[in-house]
């Protein structure tokens, strides 16, 4: 097999993964639900604000001046309601109908989120094919990439880091490859998607392309043009949700009703511990719980910094920067673990930067055993976490008390339900019910109706019912 050839099979099989496990309904977690509000008011009710929406009750937006509109990065959701109403043209399919909303909602989750993940698969592929990384490390690092990591666990539902994750890796690409135009035009795409992922990177990128000084300010003025033109977008799609070119947090008199659940700034809930830092790697819900198979990114991206496999050792100091900057600003700013949601979501778009570092470590034996070890544990974590991406979750002090902050492991809490609908009165469920979610069987109850209520399963839902 051909390696173009053997990267198309990496691409089918990862969307075909990835299709067959989306979910058809709208989870209530705020995240998911307030772009599906906007989806649907734009085509179905003809207005940007969300009050006539049927997931108008989503905690994630913000009331100004009474109405009331989505506080996330409204491009997605514009991308979404340019594929929804051909849709609906064409089929007859709404969002509202029970018997054709769901295949509205597995139809634009895979072209908008599913698509670009398989795309970023494929791309891996072809980075480490042009680095003459071997076959079957080639194939081991997509399979990490495309079904080990919170990548693949949030293809499966509508949200801004996985399609943010595939422009970021093209644009980290392009400029190894000193393609400094559509690197930055890639950087400005991921920004207009996800703000600090895509726009806080935009300096490493281009001292990573600054290079000899031959050629210099020619090159980072064609990545400050493609940039620009990512910000200009961002700046059109706020204007056409909420008629300012301001995102909707920062709207005069605008009350974001995420930000009321505990201390924030710049509408964002602010971090209540100071082992925050490490929590978000280390902790339940931190990336290398979740994703295990990054510490060998790591070890890889130090690696490269001094012997690269692809591209110049001083081009990877700059992303190994960038990176940094990436888990500390997140770090100090986005407190929560991003809510309801199975691992810390917002360092999703640097994990397949990880990846495509990895090969740099791969060379030493410690390394390849430390691989191998851990991708079948991120591949199992990476699967429960597309079972339920939002599961109820303990976030931080708002939250005590709650039925949802029963479960301070999403990972365990995901194996419990598992478990509880599929084997129950099992000493499986038994146990991991006791361990992950609460002692008492009527408190576990109470936490798997929430939970597969918030995940649409109403069928489930009724059999943990009083």
């Amino acid at each position: 097999m051909t390696p173009r050839a053997e990267r198309r099979l990496f691409f089918l099989l990862a969307l075909a993964l990835y299709a067959a496990a989306t979910h058809p309904r709208v989870f209530s977690a705020g995240n998911d639900a307030s772009r599906w509000a906007q989806v649907e008011s734009i085509v179905d009710h003809g207005r940007t604000s969300i009050e006539l929406s049927r997931f108008r009750g989503t905690v994630d937006k913000v009331v100004v001046g009474g109405r009331e509109y989505s506080n996330k990065p409204p491009l997605l959701g514009l991308a979404g309601a340019a594929l929804y109403a051909p849709l609906r043209a064409l089929t007859g399919w709404r969002i509202a109908d029970p018997a054709t909303g769901g295949r509205v909602i597995r139809t634009l989750t895979l072209l908008l989120v599913g698509l670009p993940a398989a795309a970023g698969v494929a791309l891996l592929h072809r980075a480490l094919e042009r680095a003459a990384v071997g076959r079957g490390t080639r194939a081991l690092l997509c399979l990490a990439l495309g079904g080990g990591t919170l990548v693949a666990s949030f293809a499966v539902t509508l949200n801004n880091h996985v399609p943010a994750a595939f422009f970021l890796l093209a644009a980290t690409l392009a400029a190894l490859d000193g393609r400094a135009g559509r690197s930055g035009l890639l950087c400005g795409l991921a920004g207009a998607l996800d703000l600090l992922p895509g726009f806080g990177f935009a300096p490493f990128l281009a001292g990573a392309l600054a290079g000899e000084s031959a050629g210099r300010p020619a090159r980072l003025g064609r990545f400050a043009a493609g940039a620009g033109a990512g910000l200009a977008l961002l700046a059109a799609a706020n204007l056409a949700a909420h008629g300012s070119v301001l995102p909707a947090k920062m709207l005069p008199g605008a009350v974001d009703l995420a930000a009321q659940m505990g201390p924030s700034a710049l509408g964002v809930v602010l971090p209540e511990s100071a082992a925050y830092p490490l929590e978000i790697l280390f902790g339940p819900h931190g990336l290398f719980a979740v994703s295990p198979v990054l510490l060998v990114g790591v070890w890889g991206l130090v690696r490269a910094t001094r012997r690269p496999v692809l591209g110049a050792a001083v081009a990877w100091r700059w992303i190994a920067a960038g990176i940094a900057v990436q888990f500390a600003g997140h770090a100090l700013i986005a407190g929560s673990y991003g809510g309801w949601s199975y691992g810390y979501r917002y360092l999703i778009p640097i994990q397949p930067l990880l990846l495509l570092a990895a090969p740099a470590a791969l060379g030493l034996r410690p390394a390849r055993l430390l691989f191998a070890a851990l991708l079948p544990v991120s591949l199992l974590c990476a699967a429960l976490g597309a079972y339920h991406p939002w599961p109820p979750a303990w976030e931080q002090a708002s939250s005590a008390g709650s039925v949802a902050a029963m479960v301070t492991n999403p990972i365990g809490g995901n194996a419990a339900a598992l478990a509880a609908a599929r084997l129950p009165d099992s000493a499986l469920a038994e146990a991991l019910g006791r361990r992950f979610v609460d002692p008492d069987p009527q408190r576990r109850r109470q936490y798997f109706a929430l939970f597969f209520g918030t995940k649409g399963d109403l069928e489930t839902r009724r059999r943990f019912l009083p």
